[in-house]
């Protein structure tokens, strides 16, 4: 695990080493032909290909940036996710909502804005007050707050809502996160919507290296992390 700067060499080494000696290619954690959350059995060539290849870069590129991390970085990773949570449960208690539709609110809020615009945008919804924006993001908020997290139609904001809510399994994978997995486009510009399979395949490394004994984290730490550096801060 990743405790101080000075590991991070060691750390470094170790995991390279393991990730080069399996040739990138650890346990799959979800089949790329998979429905989410589930272990498919088919397999899609091209599917397969791509979702390799994007899972290949993503492991390099999100070492690359595990490299750069600071003990600062870590202890921001680690407290993110508890901190959403904590302000999710402020809004959970002023409203009378489930945590489940709290933390679903606040993602509704998410897409394309700083973590400190959508805390704002999903605390005048709670309040009772349409926030500027989108007239989407009302849309999904008004959806969860009948459905919860089936409210949320995409795999980033539904991830966001439970990765908020402590499922420590979900990763989150939006823009900066595509930055940081080097996911091009066809012209070798940086793509920030990634599609179904290569979302799955970039959740899938950060799941794969966040099970690799030196660095033992939960996804949802580990795409904190990633996120923070690639960001080069934490909020």
């Amino acid at each position: 695990m990743v405790q101080c700067s000075r590991c991070h060499n060691l750390f470094i080494r170790f995991a390279s080493a393991y990730l080069t000696a399996t040739d990138h290619r650890l346990q799959y954690t979800h089949h790329p032909n998979a429905p989410q959350g589930q272990i498919g059995t088919t397999v899609n060539k091209r599917t397969t290909a791509r979702f390799d290849s994007v899972r290949t870069t993503a492991i390099g590129n999100f070492i690359g940036l595990l490299s750069r991390a600071t003990t600062a970085d870590l202890a921001a990773a680690r407290a993110w996710y508890a901190d959403a949570g904590a302000f999710a449960d402020s809004l959970r208690v002023s409203t009378g909502w489930n945590m489940e539709v709290a933390c679903s609110v606040v993602s509704a809020f998410s897409p394309r804005v700083t973590w400190a615009h959508n805390k704002a945008k999903a605390l005048q919804y709670a309040q009772g007050i349409t926030p500027k924006g989108l007239r989407s993001h009302v849309d999904a908020a008004d959806r969860c707050v009948r459905e919860g997290f089936k409210g949320l139609k995409g795999p980033k904001t539904n991830a966001f809502a439970r990765a908020i809510a402590g499922d420590s399994d979900a990763v989150v994978v939006d823009v900066w996160m595509c930055r940081a997995a080097g996911l091009l486009k066809a012209d070798g510009t940086v793509k920030d919507a990634p599609t179904v399979v290569e979302y799955r395949a970039i959740a899938d490394a950060i799941r794969s290296i966040a099970a690799t004994p030196t660095v033992s984290m939960s996804p949802a730490t580990l795409q904190a992390l990633l996120w923070i550096v690639i960001r080069g801060k934490a909020d």
